[in-house]
């Protein structure tokens, strides 16, 4: 029986070490692939990157394919940055091409260059409802260091709200002012109504010689809110609104209007005529110096050319960023020659960091940037710029940082931060010179 049992257990044993010679063990050398972190957004948003190429293996005789190992790079708290952005809806447009800047911003497509930084995206349809969900899945969940925004007046406010009460700094991409306003996490970075405004009586008293003003301008929330501004500003000069006279939206015949911001003025100059007391075509007198037109360039062009019609001339034309566009300067020029505007961003400026930028830009996307696409880009780069300090590690650090930002030199001009939120921004100063664009200031 003991001999039995013995034969049995050492037949066992031959049999375990005759199918442990017949295999072989696969290994993979080399370092693990990393895969770099993407930003999270909707499918067909942002192509992913290529997959990485296989490790070879060491066996020189063909073996069964192999799992890939790859190892993910895991970034630190610090450097996870969200975007909020319209990738969907009514602002679709304005969302996607600000995601294109903030990634050539971070860097996260260069092969080149190793980013540490993590960018994660959540889509907010320009929805307040939807808005507030993406705010507190970036605070909560993603654990973000802070959150870039693109926002319209609508969701603007409920993003600030939702990034106050989360605790979580949010720098929003959005025009309309008091957003900051008793709130610690909140900035803005945009060129408001009030510094388009103050930067136009500024320039208009001290390079124009005009202190007084008249304004038409769009019977809608814009077009009262610059006129508010406007007002203001230039009173804070020493100048004077003379008269404010607003139109319908839809409307192309400016007649009336224009009579009335005159003082009447082509009333009286065909009462004369009529009477033979006058030439028919006189210049008419006016008691302002500059007529501020705060709307589209399209109801500006209409507006400039009814000037010139009747006779209104000699006056200086003053806008907002609603001009700057590349149809501003088609067709029937002269009436807008010495017009001024204002704008965060001008693509033939002489700065060399905006110059610099529409070059990789246009590498990179193969089109030129638009005022979005600038102030995105800055946002990230500041964003990025205080985030490379190793000493800011929490969002509280982050907030208190980003306050002290000081005269920083970006694509859209100087830029500044202060107590308030509110970026301070240098605008450029855009003249029609020989029915060309140029930067004067």
């Amino acid at each position: 029986m003991i001999i039995s049992r013995l034969f049995c257990l050492v037949s066992i044993l031959l049999l375990l070490i005759s199918a442990g010679c017949g295999s072989k063990k696969t290994t993979v050398t080399g370092e693990p692939v990393l895969h770099q972190a993407l930003p999270k957004v909707a499918a067909g948003e942002v192509k992913p990157a290529a997959s990485p190429q296989r490790l070879p293996l060491q066996e020189k005789e063909p073996v069964a394919p192999v799992p890939e190992i790859v190892k993910k790079e895991e970034a630190k708290p610090a450097n996870v940055i969200g975007c909020l952005l319209p990738l969907s809806g009514r602002y679709a447009e304005y969302g996607n091409k600000s995601l294109d800047a903030i990634l050539l911003a971070a860097g996260i497509f260069n092969p080149q260059k190793k980013t540490p930084w993590k960018i994660v995206v959540q889509d907010s349809s320009g929805i307040p409802e939807n808005t507030r969900a993406a705010v507190a899945h970036l605070a909560d969940k993603e654990k973000v260091i802070a959150i870039v925004a693109v926002a319209a007046a609508a969701d603007a406010a409920d993003a600030a709200q939702e990034a106050e009460l989360r605790k979580v700094p949010l720098i929003l991409i959005a025009a309309r002012e008091g957003l900051t306003d008793k709130t610690g996490y909140v900035f803005q970075h945009f060129l408001t109504a009030t510094q388009q405004a103050s930067a136009l009586a500024k320039y208009a008293l001290d390079d124009m010689n005009a202190g007084v003003y008249a304004i038409l301008y769009p019977r809608d929330d814009y077009g009262q809110e610059m006129v508010k501004a406007f007002r203001m500003e230039a009173e804070k000069t020493g100048g004077k609104v003379e008269r404010a006279i607003s139109y319908g939206k839809n409307q192309t015949d400016f007649t009336e209007e224009i009579n009335k911001v005159s003082g009447y003025a082509i009333s009286a100059a065909k009462a004369a005529a009529a009477a033979g007391k006058a030439e028919s075509k006189t210049k008419v007198a006016v008691d302002f110096e500059a007529l501020f037109i705060p709307d589209s360039d399209l109801r500006v062009k209409m507006i400039a050319s009814q000037l010139a019609f009747y006779d209104i001339k000699g006056i200086r034309l003053l806008g907002t960023s609603l001009w700057n566009s590349p149809d501003l300067l088609k067709k029937n020029v002269e009436p807008l020659e010495g017009a001024v505007f204002v704008d965060s961003f001008f693509t033939g400026s002489f700065y060399p960091e905006t110059n610099d930028f529409m070059d990789i830009y246009y590498t990179s996307y193969r089109r030129e940037p638009e005022n979005i696409e600038a102030l995105a880009y800055d946002t990230t780069a500041i964003v990025i710029s205080v985030l490379e300090d190793y000493r800011i590690g929490t969002r509280e650090q982050f907030a208190e940082a980003l306050r002290k930002v000081e005269n920083y030199q970006g694509v859209t001009g100087r830029i500044s931060f202060g107590a308030d939120g509110v970026a301070r921004k240098t605008p450029f100063i855009i003249k029609v010179i020989n029915g060309k664009l140029q930067q004067v200031k």
